[in-house]
């Protein structure tokens, strides 16, 4: 059963006669309404909204402009596109939930305000699957930067100190001497660095040293 029972159809020039018949077969009704009829009244209940496009491409700021107004109230798909002039990246990048190109089968487009009517995205598989793999590695490096910030603030100031001198290529006796303590000492808080960091050995404590003044 449809998550959406109304279809809102907001047409400019090009009619969509086919596309009203197919979602009233799914037992969505249709409504034509207009951008501002849409947005200066209160949101319509279990609606999804059709945007036709017609001569109205994304290259036009007005056009973007609606869209990305309606998105914030309603789901929203584009029909009427042309292919080669409106790429599905664009269109969910604005928000839209599908794109139905004008030389579609109807077929595939019965198929895609089935999909949208449940709540669904309707794009090619290639694109959600890079989408979510984007959104996959944004939350790794998030965990990598909040691990590394966890790590920066365990370290002690004399730890981060010792870490500072040995990114300057000094020696534990060279930081025995300027820190004015033992040259055990200073073995003793690089054991501790080592083990805080993650770093087994000094190259690698320079890599997470700069990996954490980078961020």
């Amino acid at each position: 059963m449809a998550r959406f029972t109304q279809l809102a159809l907001i047409e400019h020039q090009k009619r969509t006669q086919n596309l009203g018949l197919l979602a009233e077969s799914l037992e969505i009704s249709v409504v034509h309404r207009t951008f501002s009829e849409l947005v200066e009244s209160s949101p319509l209940e279990n609606t999804m909204v059709a945007y036709s496009l017609g001569s109205e491409q994304l290259s036009r700021s007005h056009t973007t402009n609606e869209i990305a107004a309606l998105t914030r109230t309603y789901p929203l798909f584009l029909v009427n596109a042309r292919k080669g002039e409106v790429r599905p990246n664009q269109a969910l990048n604005l928000g839209a939930r599908g794109i139905i190109y004008e030389n579609d089968h109807l077929d595939r487009v019965l198929t895609a305000i089935k999909v949208i009517g449940q709540g669904e995205l309707y794009y090619p598989r290639s694109l959600l699957s890079g989408k979510i793999e984007e959104m996959m590695l944004r939350r790794q490096a998030d965990d990598d930067s909040f691990t590394t910030a966890s790590q920066v603030n365990s370290l002690t100031p004399q730890e981060l100190k010792i870490i500072e001198l040995v990114a300057t290529g000094a020696r534990n006796k060279e930081i025995a001497e300027q820190l004015n303590i033992s040259a055990h000492t200073v073995k003793t808080h690089l054991s501790s660095i080592f083990r805080k960091t993650g770093a087994r050995n000094r190259v690698e404590l320079l890599k997470w040293s700069n990996y954490a003044t980078s961020g």
